[in-house]
């Protein structure tokens, strides 16, 4: 992995990296149900490989009267025997966040992304959600919040399913955070 920061007077950047491997030389034997060990298999029947290989870009400029983020993250696994089986995921996101008084702060984001995979139908998705909030600070280490954010997924395109379902949801938290 790599990462690199970037100040300067109220902009911050940050630009991340990681790569890896897992090798998994055991293989579950589907008629006894118990992992072996790779050697006493073909190599066609092994365990598995997968690369990961993972990004993330990100900044916030503080105005005075509010802050502004942007970020941007992705991440595809591929297996390295056959490269054309893989999992990808993207997205990006863009808020602001500000004191409304002394004492109330609010925030709102919005971002929305993409999944795909090739194999075993191809499936796709696209992705959107929203957030905002706020906090109520009764002191300097103790607040009250509330959250709401929703996310929708389209259809998820496949060459397998027929008649794809889009799926949608809606969250929320109230509560006290106390730091110590």
């Amino acid at each position: 992995g790599l990462g690199v920061n970037y100040t300067w007077q109220k902009l911050l950047v940050t630009a991340n990296y990681q790569a890896f491997t897992s090798k998994n030389p055991y293989v579950v034997n589907n008629t006894t149900g118990v992992a072996t060990p790779f050697a006493t298999w073909s190599t066609a029947t092994g365990g598995s490989n997968v690369q990961d290989n993972q990004a993330y870009i990100a900044a916030t400029y503080d105005f005075g009267i509010l802050k502004a983020y942007a970020q941007w993250s992705s991440r595809k696994a591929s297996e390295q025997q056959n490269s054309n089986l893989y999992a990808k995921r993207s997205a990006q996101q863009i808020g602001v966040r500000s004191f409304i008084t002394p004492t109330i702060e609010a925030w709102a984001s919005v971002g929305n992304g993409r999944y795909s995979a090739y194999g075993n139908g191809n499936p796709t998705a696209h992705i959107v959600g929203y957030q905002l909030g706020s906090n109520y600070w009764l002191s300097k280490r103790t607040n009250l919040y509330a959250i709401f954010g929703a996310t929708g997924t389209s259809n998820v395109v496949s060459t397998l399913n027929a008649n794809p379902a889009s799926h949608n949801a809606n969250a929320y938290a109230v509560g006290v955070r106390h730091t110590f």
